[in-house]
């Protein structure tokens, strides 16, 4: 009979970290390209205050992404 080893293999936490990373990123842009697309209606619609409106704490979107990213280098 062959043994198994009853010991899985400890999971990459360097690899763990850096997923969590990735997939925290891509939440934080599809939010961002969400608010993008409806900047992007209310300028079709000539809603100029609404636009400005949606415009408002992209910034830190912008700058939590790009920080997450840091992470990475």
């Amino acid at each position: 009979m062959t043994e198994s080893t009853a010991h899985p293999q400890p999971p990459n936490v360097d690899d763990a970290v850096r997923q969590r990373i990735f997939d925290r990123t891509a939440a934080v842009n599809e939010k961002l390209l969400l608010r993008l697309t409806t900047v992007a209606v209310h300028i079709n619609d000539g809603n100029q205050r609404d636009a400005l409106s949606c415009l408002s704490g992209l910034e830190r979107r912008i700058y939590a992404m790009r920080s997450l990213l840091l992470l990475l280098l």
